[in-house]
């Protein structure tokens, strides 16, 4: 029996989540985590995925962090050039990208796709662990908005690769509608979709309509992300450090290594709680250094950033020029309160959703689109082309002397349409037929014998992403 599983794959983490029972739900890893650091790390000849890499002592090994933005086939130099400032391999870029682990004990070469596979089979793993039964593990994946297929194309390959069987890619704004099934709201609703990474920012209006949801506009940055407050925190005790043992640990790399693993723990302690303990064991010259530091003191320290981060939500709210119904809010950076007060304060009047934790928003809502392509059965009418997620061009549906409009462009797959059909009590079969247009040929048709239905009866379309499903009942 298959399983339905959904991933969301981040620059910083990644997250899985399973969908049975008719509803989804977070699968911790090994280490009881509900996240997956997204670090892949070489100590001495073994390779480490997860907390393993980003643990311990980072100069004796050889780590990749953030590959999800080399992954991307049209990264820039900026890109390049942040992946290489915040990895200690090196990175070689001519015919295209090979990283060069090297331990004390061996050199071994690697490139993005290798790396997100053995991310992937990580989680693979750890899913295979959570089934009760054998089966398929059905995926589906979630990419950014920006991506170009050909990117796309190579996040499957690898999900693929380490074992999964990849069902479908929807891009990020969808799965969060998803996840908080606003999909199925019956009134017209304008959704502000919020997300904030380790390294990246995404902020994208997204109108549900009838089930349907079409991306308004969008703005995508790559110079934000929880990385910055990361910084921010660690630079604060190391200003502390200094002050008190006149040792400066911005000198030393080692030092300012650590200072960032502790300073990114005590960022996520302080999302839940009002205080948080640092203690770092030899942090420079041998000396250790213990310290509390507030929820208070933090919002303090990262003040001066919240204008910035709110910035590309300002602009796309200006630019779509409607009101803003609800917001999501998603990436791991969204569990900081400071934050989540900032967006809301931008649109008093919209319903901030946040039932669920901002960095497994995403893989909630692609779980959820797994389950449901499982319970769609196969069926076998005429293919249409259609974009990878939406909807290229409108579709029409006849039946009896009735035309009506089943799909509009900018509709996304698995969408569905039900309609109330009227028939004399002497009808037995009904032929219904698809159309690009209502004055075109029809591209597909079905025949149904309704003798046995009680009338009205409904029939419901459901769009695919090749191929229109109707079922009568």
């Amino acid at each position: 029996m298959a399983a339905a599983y959904g991933i969301h794959l981040g620059n910083h983490s990644a997250s899985l989540a399973s969908y049975s029972n008719g509803a989804p739900l977070i699968i911790a890893n090994d280490a009881g985590d509900r996240v997956t650091p997204a670090i892949v790390a070489l100590n001495g000849t073994e390779w480490e995925i997860g907390l393993p890499a980003k643990s311990g002592q980072p100069s004796s090994k050889s780590i990749i962090k953030h590959n999800k933005r080399l992954m991307n086939s049209d990264f820039n130099a900026d890109d390049l050039a942040y992946v290489e400032a915040s990895s200690s391999c090196r990175i070689q870029n001519e015919d295209k990208v090979v990283y060069e682990f090297e331990t004390s004990e061996t050199t071994l070469y690697s490139n993005p796709d290798n790396i997100a596979t053995k991310i992937y089979a990580k989680l693979f793993t750890i899913a295979s662990h959570a089934m009760n039964n054998e089966g398929d593990l059905k995926l589906v994946l979630a990419a950014p908005l920006h991506w170009s297929t050909t990117s796309t194309e190579r996040l499957v390959k690898c999900a693929e690769l380490a074992g999964f069987d990849v069902l479908q890619v929807i891009s990020e704004p969808a799965a969060a509608l998803l996840a908080y099934n606003i999909e199925e709201t019956a009134e017209d609703v304008n959704v502000l979709v919020y997300r904030l990474g380790g390294s990246s920012c995404d902020v994208s209006v997204v109108k549900v309509s009838g089930g349907f949801m079409t991306i308004e506009k969008n703005i995508y940055r790559s110079d934000l992300g929880g990385q910055c407050l990361t910084k921010d925190l660690a630079d604060y005790i190391a200003s502390e450090f200094r002050q008190k043992w006149k040792l400066d640990p911005q000198e030393s790399r080692r030092a300012m290594a650590k200072l960032l693993i502790h300073a990114d723990n005590c960022k996520h302690v302080l999302s839940t709680l009002n205080s948080a303990h640092v203690f770092i064991e030899s942090l420079l010259d041998g000396v250790d250094w213990s310290q509390n530091v507030s929820r208070a003191r933090f919002e303090n320290v990262i003040s001066s950033k919240i204008n910035a981060y709110m910035e590309p939500a300002q602009q796309v709210i200006e630019s779509f020029g409607g009101p803003i119904h609800k917001i999501i809010i998603c990436g791991g950076s969204m569990k900081i309160p400071k934050l989540q007060s900032a967006i809301a304060n931008l649109v008093p009047e919209a319903e901030v959703l946040s039932g669920i934790s901002p960095d497994e928003v995403i893989s909630v809502g692609c779980a959820r689109e797994a389950g449901l392509l499982l319970d769609i059965p196969e069926f076998s009418l005429s293919d249409l082309n259609t974009e990878v997620e939406f909807l290229g061009k409108d579709i029409y549906l006849k039946y009896l002397d009735q035309t009506v409009q089943l799909f509009k462009e900018g509709t996304p797959p698995y969408a569905q349409n039900v309609q109330s059909i009227e028939a004399g009590g002497d009808v037995t079969n009904i032929s219904f037929s698809l159309h690009e247009d209502p004055e075109s040929e029809e591209f597909a048709t079905e025949t149904f014998n309704v003798e046995s239905l009680s009338k009205p009866f409904t029939l419901k379309a459901t769009l695919q992403q090749s191929n229109v499903l109707l079922q009568v009942e």
